[in-house]
């Protein structure tokens, strides 16, 4: 493997950008010289074990992290729940927002057609007085 692609393997793996972020986050690298390649395949060799020795520990945690899991597990599920009441509820009321939208929109129509109608009347009105 290429200098170049052991240090895009060991950025991506720490999810950093560069080396100064990479031994701050790490401070088993900071005694390792980024210049040669050694360092960069210590540095992956590293990120991969830790990576596997997480992985492995996610497949069997202890007893007392299992219980958490579940709970945490149970939780979210019924925040997923409480979630999509919530959207529905939202929708619902999307729509009788809309529908009331509408309505205001007609009533203001006819509103506007009853004040011209109430407008004619007057001057019907005025004009019969003044006849």
């Amino acid at each position: 493997m290429k200098l170049k692609e052991l240090r895009s393997k060991v950025y991506e793996l720490a999810k950093v950008d560069n080396t100064k972020q990479l031994k701050a986050k790490y401070t088993d690298f900071k005694h390792l010289d980024m210049r040669f390649k050694v360092s960069w395949k210590t540095a992956l060799q590293t990120l991969e074990k830790q990576g596997n020795d997480f992985k492995n520990w996610l497949e069997n945690p202890p007893e007392e992290y299992k219980e958490m899991f579940s709970e945490i597990q149970e939780v979210s599920k019924k925040y997923d729940q409480s979630a999509s009441k919530t959207k529905h509820l939202i929708q619902n009321l999307q729509s009788i927002t809309d529908s009331l939208d509408e309505t205001a929109a007609e009533l203001q129509g006819e509103a506007a057609q009853l004040d011209k109608q109430n407008k004619l009347a007057r001057e019907v009105n005025e004009q019969a007085k003044l006849n």
